[in-house]
Parts: C-alpha cells; structure tokens; sequence
C-alpha cells in the first residue's frame, strides 16, 4: 500500500544542477548547436561558412565531450543522507 518514497536530493541547488548539466551535456550541446544554426541560416544574420564552422566546433566540442564523460561517467545524484 505504502509505496517507496525516493530519495530527496541533498542539495537541490548547485550541486544537484551541475549533475543534471553533467549528464546531459551532450543533449544541451546538441541542442544549442541546432537552434543556433537555425536561427543564424533563417536570418542570414552569419555567412554559411560561418555556421559550418561554427557547427564543425560544435562536433568536435561534443566528441571531446563524449570521451571525457567515458572516462569519468557520471555517479549517481546526490542525496540526502538518512538522519538516524
């Protein structure tokens, strides 16, 4: 009847943001990239080598990304610890 209530994050502020961001770094990254490129090639706001540039730094950012985040992946969230 009485379901398991999760784990509280221990500190939901900074530390339990940066984990998220750490997580999905790769997804944000990809994200960002898109939208940039969008909005720059809808408004002609930049040149297309520009945003090819820009797109192929963006690639490279998240294969260093990708390999840094096999080497150190990340650990669980943080939680709060019991007080017994």
């Amino acid at each position: 009847m009485n379901a398991e209530v999760p784990d509280m994050p221990r500190d939901f502020g900074i530390r339990y943001v940066f984990w998220f961001i750490w997580c999905n770094l790769i997804t944000i990254v990809a994200i960002a990239q898109g939208t940039f490129a969008m909005l720059a090639l809808a408004s002609d706001m930049f040149s297309h080598n520009t945003v090819r540039i820009y797109m192929v730094i963006s690639a490279v950012l998240s294969a260093v990304i990708a390999q840094v985040k096999k080497n150190v992946p990340p650990g669980p969230p943080p939680l709060m610890k019991e007080s017994k």
